[in-house]
């Protein structure tokens, strides 16, 4: 009788700081039911890498045809999922959710076209439990608004299965010249713009906000387009850096500011396995 007793008052404890146990995830995002939350991290994010192509090692380093980098705050939640319900299942369930939620789909992939689990696992992810067979993982990354959902499910070889979620939120753009994007291109004088050519709009933006927030600087927009007919890929290098200068020019920068230069296939070291690549080059007026 006692430690029924126990167990009730144990339970209603449970149920009275259930607010305070769950994710933080955003509001419409609901865990898998009867998951158990294992890990949850809130971190500083000044330059998350989003994945948006099978992903390999390649001197080191890890890399991919695609992704984006972002800059804000990092929320990251694992669960282990109950008995009897595969990656599959936990991956769909967060899908579906955003796709209810209207987020835009910028990559998936299942299996081996991930690329290596024990990549996402400790380099991407730095959560060694997500390591398992690469047979059963299964990706997506997500934007909803301005934030980012990436979703990450695997089954280990002892038969677990684990569903990650990263909620990157965005911080400000007012701030283009202090990111760390911003930082480089200063430093340095160029730097790639990370959201080429994925979120054509998010790059519109970033350039108009760096200039606006420095009135002195003028850029070179130089186009990097990978094909095999170098003058078809000039042509359409040079369009593609042009229509971008135009819309930010729609944005109310003086067209003075920007230059714009289309260079094809002729920089292979840049494009790597890409299809495009966009470099900012900053000059100070003198």
């Amino acid at each position: 009788m006692h430690r029924t007793r126990v167990q009730v008052v144990f339970a209603c404890c449970l149920l009275l700081l259930a607010p305070w146990l769950q994710a933080a995830l955003p509001q419409w995002l609901e865990p898998f039911p009867r998951s158990r939350l294992i890990q949850e991290q809130s971190l500083a994010a000044p330059d998350y890498r989003v994945m948006l192509g099978r992903i390999i090692r390649i001197n080191g380093q890890i890399r991919t045809d695609r992704e984006l980098r972002l800059e804000g705050t990092l929320e990251r939640n694992t669960w282990q999922l109950p008995v009897g319900h595969g990656p599959e299942d936990g991956f769909r369930h967060f899908r579906e959710q955003l796709q209810a939620h209207g987020a835009d789909i910028l990559f998936e992939c299942n299996s081996r076209q991930c690329g290596a689990s024990n990549l996402w696992a400790n380099d991407l992810f730095a959560t060694a439990r997500l390591y398992g067979v690469d047979e059963s993982q299964h990706y997506l990354a997500a934007r909803a608004g301005s934030d980012h959902v990436i979703v990450y499910a695997i089954r280990r070889g002892n038969g677990r299965v684990f569903v990650n979620v990263d909620w990157v939120v965005a911080q400000g753009r007012g701030d283009a010249s202090g990111s760390t994007w911003g930082r480089t291109l200063i430093e340095q004088g160029y730097a790639e713009l990370p959201e080429w050519p994925q979120s054509p709009d998010e790059a519109v933006q970033r350039l108009a906000a760096l200039l606006n927030e420095n009135p002195d600087y003028r850029v070179r927009l130089v186009m990097h387009k990978a094909g095999r007919d170098v003058e078809l890929s000039l042509r359409q290098s040079r369009e593609l850096a042009q229509r971008l200068r135009d819309e930010v020019i729609a944005e109310g920068i003086p067209a003075q500011r920007l230059d714009a230069f289309g260079v094809g296939p002729l920089v292979p070291s840049v494009l790597g396995n890409r299809e495009q690549a966009l470099i900012v080059i900053l000059r100070a007026e003198q």
